[in-house]
């Protein structure tokens, strides 16, 4: 959380009330008379604080700024008396809110803002402030109802309304999946003329993403982009856009671009384009694509990224590459079996028996296997294959224990005559 720091503001504003001179009071009071009145007709506050209230105020925010919290609410409990004044009571809550606030208290918060609006009795700026930042708390609090009423409560005595303002009740639509409210919300805070955030843009194109408006979706991923190309976060996000939306040339057409660029520099980048050729059915680039992030140092090596790598090979029946790849991953999991399962098989494509029985037996051994009748399975078409008949017959008949296995394996030791 970012704390807040709006005291010195605040103690400033009730030093100055009680210092200007009563001639150049009135004649501010009447030169700003109009301004004090908000849309819904609420007359600006005069503060009612005595001296005393003033001098012990600025010590207890000293202490704020400080972050002697304890001292700062010891301080507040001595000020918070039956004789304090509204506008006196206001500040204590006031205050009292941006202390649980930045002691990640947001209950508490909320509750004190709502004391402090309470009032009445704190000027325009302060009163309308805290009804925003209410809004603000409870949309952090998942209390997003309250949210969107106390923005409502806000909206109508707001004069100027920041593109953030928007985006939040944009945000507490998007949070409860009433799109259609957020692309109203979140339009009203691209019309500000605010620069757009990122957060707003990816709003925006999953709203309509999830109304089904995936046309429109797309064209403002590419308006975006068109105005950042260079921006990897969000040719990450439009390119996972197309792909979801079916569409995987369009994903590699915009990825290729990049990579030509040198300008593939995202791990994310290299994974969906990855994906975005293997739904092209496309293994060999996609092997090639994701063994270059690899080799660039831009995706991490790991047993994930290896078994892809591997599959998009044998799916391209390369088969030595993809051997060399489920090796590299099997050297990576020492407690997951997968790889070690899928360089057997390969291994039995290559009439390698005795090789694909080590593979199996070490599979089996490190466990983790989703299906591990199979993997006996495979033990026995191996050893087979290496004129073991007994040590084929073993590993059917633990296949005949598995559900995944057990028709297969059935069915091999009939062969077999048993």
């Amino acid at each position: 959380m970012v704390k807040f720091r709006l005291i010195a503001a605040m103690l400033l504003g009730a030093a100055l009330a009680m210092s200007v001179a009563p001639a150049d009071a009135a004649r501010d009071k009447k030169k700003d008379e109009k301004a004090a009145v908000s849309k819904t007709g609420r007359v600006d506050k005069p503060t009612q604080s005595s001296q005393k209230f003033v001098k012990a105020f600025a010590k207890i925010a000293d202490h704020y700024e400080a972050d002697q919290y304890d001292e700062a609410l010891a301080g507040l409990d001595k000020l918070d008396t039956p004789k304090a004044s509204p506008y006196e009571r206001g500040k204590i809550a006031q205050l009292r809110g941006f202390i649980a606030y930045n002691q990640d208290d947001l209950v508490t918060a909320i509750e004190q803002f709502k004391i402090g609006i309470a009032t009445d009795a704190l000027p325009n700026v302060e009163h309308f402030q805290l009804k925003l930042t209410l809004a603000e708390l409870y949309h952090m609090n998942d209390q997003l109802a309250e949210s969107i009423a106390a923005f409502d409560d806000w909206l109508k005595d707001a004069d100027a309304i920041t593109g953030r303002n928007w985006a939040l009740q944009a945000k507490n639509y998007f949070d409860q999946d009433d799109f259609e409210n957020t692309l109203v919300f979140i339009d009203k805070a691209f019309a500000t003329g605010d620069k757009p955030e990122r957060a707003w843009q990816q709003m925006k194109a999953n709203s309509l993403l999830s109304l089904e408006r995936t046309d429109e979706a797309i064209a403002f991923g590419r308006e975006v982009l068109a105005t950042a190309p260079d921006d990897a976060e969000f040719v990450n996000f439009l390119s996972a856009l197309l792909l979801d939306a079916g569409k995987p040339e369009d994903a590699v057409a915009m990825l290729e671009a990049l990579r030509s660029q040198g300008k593939l520099v995202k791990e994310n980048l290299y994974i969906n384009l990855y994906a975005a050729y293997r739904e092209l059915e496309r293994p060999k680039d996609a092997a090639a694509v994701m063994s270059e992030g690899i080799a660039k140092s831009v995706v991490k090596e790991s047993k994930e990224r290896y078994l892809q790598i591997g599959e998009a090979y044998y799916d391209s029946e390369e088969l030595p590459t993809a051997l060399d790849n489920f090796r590299k991953a099997a050297a990576l999991s020492p407690d997951d079996g997968t790889s070690d399962l899928y360089a057997g098989q390969v291994l039995l494509d290559q009439e390698k028996p005795a090789e694909a029985r080590a593979a199996f037996a070490t599979a089996i051994q490190k466990g983790n296997l989703r299906q591990l009748g199979n993997a006996y399975y495979q033990l026995g078409i191996a050893e087979l294959d290496s004129n073991n008949e007994a040590a084929a017959i073993a590993a059917f008949q633990k296949a005949q224990s598995y559900p995944e296995s057990a028709k297969n394996a059935t069915q091999a030791l009939k062969s077999l005559g048993r």
